[in-house]
């Protein structure tokens, strides 16, 4: 729907901002409406790579190996998100350092920081506790009926053909974005104040009214 559009436009206008915080994208949906396909465009309109989506990191240090290798974490089809993966993909999102054991050492430690961009899809709400599901933007996939389903040849091809186009609107959001940010006061800044105040600085050059991206 036109709310869930504005969201997804939101992530993805969101996702070219230099510096975090970044918002995770959560999809939900049933088995069959589209969202590992919608994931990888998502994530081809801003941070191509042949490995667009994986399966959920073992532990912290792959997950910022990958953010140290990939603008975009995407993770395909996941059926739960543990409390521990929670908390790093809190930290992913909003900017957190991490430490690890060297490889083949007994005392020797490995520091990482980063902030990134994220993106998860899955057949249940997979974005429960609280502190990750105040940093997300959820959302829904309708089913797809049988009489509008595409080859995936063809659907592909169409968005190959578009995805230049596309990019170039978001960068001119990217600008709007870049020219109004500092003057962009928000009067009740919610969660994530600096990711919203981005978006709304961008809304100029986006397809809505001011202020339907806060309500």
């Amino acid at each position: 729907d036109d709310d869930d559009w504005r969201l997804m436009l939101a992530w993805l206008v969101g996702s070219l901002r230099s510096t975090g915080p970044y918002a995770v994208l959560a999809v939900n949906g049933e088995q069959g409406s589209a969202k590992s396909t919608t994931c990888r465009m998502l994530r081809g309109l801003i941070d191509p790579n042949q490995a667009d989506l994986r399966a959920a990191p073992r532990d912290d240090r792959d997950l910022m190996i990958a953010a140290g290798n990939s603008w975009v974490i995407g993770l395909d089809n996941l059926s739960t998100i543990s409390p521990a993966l929670s908390d790093a993909l809190c930290r992913l999102a909003t900017g957190g350092g991490f430490a690890t054991r060297e490889l083949f050492t007994d005392d020797g430690e490995r520091l990482f920081y980063a902030a990134r961009p994220i993106l998860f899809n899955g057949i249940e709400e997979l974005a429960t506790r609280p502190d990750l599901l105040e940093r997300a933007i959820v959302l829904h996939l309708p089913s797809i009926p049988d009489n509008r389903r595409r080859t995936e040849a063809e659907l592909w091809a169409h968005y190959r053909a578009a995805r230049p186009r596309i990019l170039g609107a978001l960068l001119d959001a990217v600008a709007a974005a870049l020219r109004n940010f500092d003057s962009v006061k928000l009067p009740n800044p919610p969660r994530m104040a600096d990711f919203a105040q981005w978006v709304v600085a961008a809304e100029s050059a986006l397809p809505w009214q001011p202020g339907d991206f806060i309500r």
